[in-house]
Protein backbone atom coordinates (compact mmCIF):
# COMPACT_ATOMS: atom_id res chain seq x y z
CA UNK A 1 0.00 0.00 0.00
CA UNK A 2 1.08 3.55 -0.92
CA UNK A 3 0.74 5.85 1.87
CA UNK A 4 2.24 9.67 2.06
CA UNK A 5 5.21 9.36 3.27
CA UNK A 6 6.63 6.46 0.55
CA UNK A 7 5.16 8.50 -2.03
CA UNK A 8 7.02 11.90 -0.47
CA UNK A 9 10.46 10.35 -0.93
CA UNK A 10 10.02 8.37 -3.88
CA UNK A 11 7.69 10.86 -5.99
CA UNK A 12 9.51 13.37 -8.69
CA UNK A 13 8.00 16.76 -7.87
CA UNK A 14 6.07 18.03 -11.32
CA UNK A 15 8.49 20.71 -12.89
CA UNK A 16 7.11 24.22 -13.21
CA UNK A 17 5.97 25.64 -16.84
CA UNK A 18 3.10 26.21 -19.17
CA UNK A 19 1.62 22.43 -17.98
CA UNK A 20 -1.84 23.56 -15.88
CA UNK A 21 -1.22 22.01 -12.45
CA UNK A 22 -3.55 18.77 -13.65
CA UNK A 23 -1.00 17.76 -16.14
CA UNK A 24 1.75 18.19 -13.99
CA UNK A 25 0.97 16.26 -11.44
CA UNK A 26 -0.55 13.49 -14.24
CA UNK A 27 3.04 13.58 -15.74
CA UNK A 28 4.55 12.83 -12.42
CA UNK A 29 2.13 10.26 -10.84
CA UNK A 30 2.50 8.12 -14.57
CA UNK A 31 5.89 8.73 -14.05
CA UNK A 32 6.13 7.37 -10.89
CA UNK A 33 3.68 4.49 -12.24
CA UNK A 34 5.98 3.16 -15.19
CA UNK A 35 9.33 3.33 -13.14
CA UNK A 36 8.06 0.99 -10.75
CA UNK A 37 7.86 3.59 -7.71
CA UNK A 38 4.02 3.25 -7.25
CA UNK A 39 4.11 -0.77 -7.32
CA UNK A 40 0.96 -2.33 -9.28
CA UNK A 41 -2.14 -2.87 -7.52
CA UNK A 42 -1.28 -0.57 -4.65
CA UNK A 43 -3.78 1.90 -3.52
CA UNK A 44 -4.17 5.49 -4.20
CA UNK A 45 -5.53 7.85 -1.49
CA UNK A 46 -6.06 10.96 -2.83
CA UNK A 47 -5.09 12.81 0.36
CA UNK A 48 -1.69 10.77 0.84
CA UNK A 49 -1.03 11.70 -3.02
CA UNK A 50 -2.01 15.79 -2.34
CA UNK A 51 1.29 15.63 0.31
CA UNK A 52 3.20 13.39 -1.42
CA UNK A 53 3.08 16.10 -4.49
CA UNK A 54 2.58 18.80 -2.87
CA UNK A 55 -0.83 20.23 -4.68
CA UNK A 56 -4.33 20.21 -4.36
CA UNK A 57 -7.50 17.96 -4.73
CA UNK A 58 -8.72 18.68 -8.02
CA UNK A 59 -5.84 18.52 -9.93
CA UNK A 60 -4.74 14.93 -8.38
CA UNK A 61 -8.48 13.62 -9.25
CA UNK A 62 -8.40 14.82 -12.64
CA UNK A 63 -5.02 13.40 -12.81
CA UNK A 64 -6.22 10.00 -11.93
CA UNK A 65 -9.19 9.65 -14.07
CA UNK A 66 -6.69 10.43 -17.61
CA UNK A 67 -4.69 7.74 -15.83
CA UNK A 68 -7.73 5.20 -15.73
CA UNK A 69 -8.33 6.29 -19.20
CA UNK A 70 -4.82 5.59 -19.74
CA UNK A 71 -5.37 1.81 -18.20
CA UNK A 72 -2.13 2.63 -15.95
CA UNK A 73 -4.90 3.17 -13.06
CA UNK A 74 -7.77 1.60 -11.83
CA UNK A 75 -10.72 2.67 -10.33
CA UNK A 76 -13.56 0.39 -8.26
CA UNK A 77 -16.89 1.13 -6.51
CA UNK A 78 -16.19 1.45 -2.65
CA UNK A 79 -12.52 1.06 -2.91
CA UNK A 80 -11.26 3.89 -5.22
CA UNK A 81 -8.19 4.35 -7.20
CA UNK A 82 -5.21 1.77 -7.27
CA UNK A 83 -2.08 1.60 -9.67
CA UNK A 84 -3.25 -1.24 -12.58
CA UNK A 85 -1.91 -4.68 -11.78
CA UNK A 86 0.70 -6.23 -14.65
CA UNK A 87 0.02 -9.48 -16.17
CA UNK A 88 2.01 -11.74 -18.71
CA UNK A 89 -0.63 -10.91 -21.01
CA UNK A 90 -0.04 -7.50 -21.66
CA UNK A 91 3.83 -7.87 -21.06
CA UNK A 92 4.35 -10.31 -24.16
CA UNK A 93 1.68 -7.89 -26.22
CA UNK A 94 3.42 -5.21 -25.52
CA UNK A 95 7.05 -7.01 -26.65
CA UNK A 96 5.45 -8.22 -29.92
CA UNK A 97 4.25 -4.76 -30.68
CA UNK A 98 8.03 -3.20 -30.15
CA UNK A 99 9.33 -5.40 -32.36
CA UNK A 100 6.74 -5.31 -34.99
CA UNK A 101 7.31 -1.25 -35.25
CA UNK A 102 10.76 -1.05 -34.33
CA UNK A 103 11.79 -3.52 -36.77
CA UNK A 104 10.30 -1.51 -39.57
CA UNK A 105 11.67 2.07 -37.73
CA UNK A 106 14.76 0.68 -37.76
CA UNK A 107 14.84 -0.21 -41.55
CA UNK A 108 13.53 2.75 -42.39
CA UNK A 109 16.11 4.38 -40.57
CA UNK A 110 19.04 2.14 -42.03
CA UNK A 111 18.05 3.12 -45.36
CA UNK A 112 17.52 6.83 -44.45
CA UNK A 113 21.01 6.79 -42.75
CA UNK A 114 22.63 10.36 -42.25
CA UNK A 115 25.70 11.35 -40.70
CA UNK A 116 24.71 13.20 -38.26
CA UNK A 117 22.24 10.39 -37.23
CA UNK A 118 25.51 7.75 -37.47
CA UNK A 119 27.10 10.27 -35.03
CA UNK A 120 23.56 10.09 -32.70
CA UNK A 121 24.01 6.96 -32.31
CA UNK A 122 27.80 6.85 -31.66
CA UNK A 123 27.46 9.34 -28.45
CA UNK A 124 24.45 8.01 -27.00
CA UNK A 125 25.91 4.41 -26.71
CA UNK A 126 29.08 5.72 -25.46
CA UNK A 127 27.04 7.94 -22.77
CA UNK A 128 25.05 4.75 -22.00
CA UNK A 129 28.06 2.03 -21.97
CA UNK A 130 29.48 4.69 -19.11
CA UNK A 131 26.95 4.56 -17.04
CA UNK A 132 26.40 1.74 -14.66
CA UNK A 133 23.61 -0.30 -14.64
CA UNK A 134 23.78 -0.67 -11.00
CA UNK A 135 24.69 1.78 -7.89
CA UNK A 136 28.20 0.69 -7.36
CA UNK A 137 28.77 -1.69 -4.50
CA UNK A 138 24.94 -3.17 -4.80
CA UNK A 139 23.72 -6.24 -6.99
CA UNK A 140 19.94 -4.62 -7.73
CA UNK A 141 19.88 -1.24 -6.92
CA UNK A 142 19.13 0.22 -10.66
CA UNK A 143 21.45 3.39 -11.06
CA UNK A 144 18.77 6.42 -11.56
CA UNK A 145 21.24 8.07 -14.07
CA UNK A 146 21.34 4.79 -16.26
CA UNK A 147 17.46 5.02 -17.41
CA UNK A 148 17.40 8.23 -19.61
CA UNK A 149 20.65 7.27 -21.35
CA UNK A 150 18.79 3.78 -22.09
CA UNK A 151 15.80 5.55 -23.31
CA UNK A 152 17.99 7.75 -25.37
CA UNK A 153 20.32 4.93 -27.08
CA UNK A 154 16.93 3.23 -28.38
CA UNK A 155 15.05 6.56 -29.29
CA UNK A 156 18.80 7.76 -31.34
CA UNK A 157 18.86 4.49 -33.29
CA UNK A 158 14.89 5.16 -35.22
CA UNK A 159 14.79 9.05 -35.48
CA UNK A 160 15.66 8.84 -38.78
CA UNK A 161 12.89 6.95 -39.58
CA UNK A 162 11.45 10.37 -40.81
CA UNK A 163 8.05 9.32 -39.23
CA UNK A 164 6.69 11.37 -36.32
CA UNK A 165 3.50 9.36 -35.77
CA UNK A 166 5.85 6.36 -35.71
CA UNK A 167 8.28 7.90 -33.48
CA UNK A 168 5.03 7.86 -31.46
CA UNK A 169 3.81 4.85 -31.61
CA UNK A 170 7.22 3.80 -30.72
CA UNK A 171 7.81 5.84 -28.05
CA UNK A 172 4.38 4.83 -26.03
CA UNK A 173 4.94 1.50 -26.23
CA UNK A 174 8.63 2.00 -24.89
CA UNK A 175 6.70 3.70 -21.57
CA UNK A 176 4.46 0.99 -21.24
CA UNK A 177 7.54 -1.43 -21.04
CA UNK A 178 8.83 0.82 -18.54
CA UNK A 179 7.27 -1.31 -15.54
CA UNK A 180 7.67 -4.54 -16.32
CA UNK A 181 11.66 -3.71 -17.31
CA UNK A 182 11.83 -2.62 -14.28
CA UNK A 183 10.53 -6.00 -12.91
CA UNK A 184 13.36 -7.24 -15.01
CA UNK A 185 16.17 -4.73 -13.13
CA UNK A 186 14.91 -6.51 -9.78
CA UNK A 187 14.89 -10.14 -10.69
CA UNK A 188 17.60 -12.43 -9.70
CA UNK A 189 17.65 -13.80 -13.18
CA UNK A 190 18.49 -10.04 -14.07
CA UNK A 191 21.22 -9.85 -16.90
CA UNK A 192 24.35 -8.42 -16.95
CA UNK A 193 25.18 -8.28 -20.36
CA UNK A 194 23.39 -4.86 -21.73
CA UNK A 195 26.63 -3.45 -22.81
CA UNK A 196 27.22 -5.92 -24.99
CA UNK A 197 24.10 -6.34 -26.42
CA UNK A 198 23.68 -2.59 -27.27
CA UNK A 199 27.24 -2.43 -28.93
CA UNK A 200 26.41 -5.49 -31.01
CA UNK A 201 23.01 -3.51 -31.85
CA UNK A 202 24.52 -0.02 -32.86
CA UNK A 203 27.70 -2.05 -34.60
CA UNK A 204 24.74 -3.70 -36.75
CA UNK A 205 23.14 -0.69 -37.64
CA UNK A 206 26.29 1.34 -38.51
CA UNK A 207 27.36 -1.05 -40.96
CA UNK A 208 24.35 -0.78 -42.58
CA UNK A 209 23.05 -4.35 -41.89
CA UNK A 210 19.44 -4.22 -41.46
CA UNK A 211 18.21 -8.22 -40.97
CA UNK A 212 21.02 -8.23 -38.98
CA UNK A 213 20.38 -5.52 -36.58
CA UNK A 214 16.34 -6.17 -36.57
CA UNK A 215 16.99 -9.77 -35.03
CA UNK A 216 19.93 -8.32 -32.49
CA UNK A 217 17.16 -5.64 -31.90
CA UNK A 218 13.94 -8.30 -31.30
CA UNK A 219 16.64 -10.79 -29.13
CA UNK A 220 17.26 -7.91 -27.17
CA UNK A 221 13.37 -7.46 -26.29
CA UNK A 222 12.40 -10.99 -26.26
CA UNK A 223 15.55 -11.65 -23.34
CA UNK A 224 13.74 -9.11 -21.02
CA UNK A 225 10.49 -10.44 -22.23
CA UNK A 226 11.84 -14.05 -21.15
CA UNK A 227 13.41 -12.38 -17.76
CA UNK A 228 9.85 -11.00 -16.62
CA UNK A 229 7.85 -13.91 -17.41
CA UNK A 230 10.01 -16.48 -15.49
CA UNK A 231 9.60 -13.24 -12.42
CA UNK A 232 5.56 -13.41 -13.05
CA UNK A 233 5.07 -16.98 -13.31
CA UNK A 234 6.92 -18.29 -10.03
CA UNK A 235 4.34 -18.29 -7.46
CA UNK A 236 4.86 -15.73 -4.56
Amino acid sequence: MTNASTAKTTSRRPTAGKATAASAIFAAIRLDILAGKLPPGSRLKIDALCQAYETTLNPVREALNRLTAEGLVDLEDQRGFSVAPVSIEEWREIVRGRCLMEACALREAIRNRTEAWEEGIVLSLYRLSRTPRFIEGTAQTPNPEWEPRHHAFHNALLTACNSRIVLEFCEDLRERSDRYRHIASISPQARQSYVEEHRDIADAVLDGDADKAVELLTAHYRRTLAVVEDFLEKPS
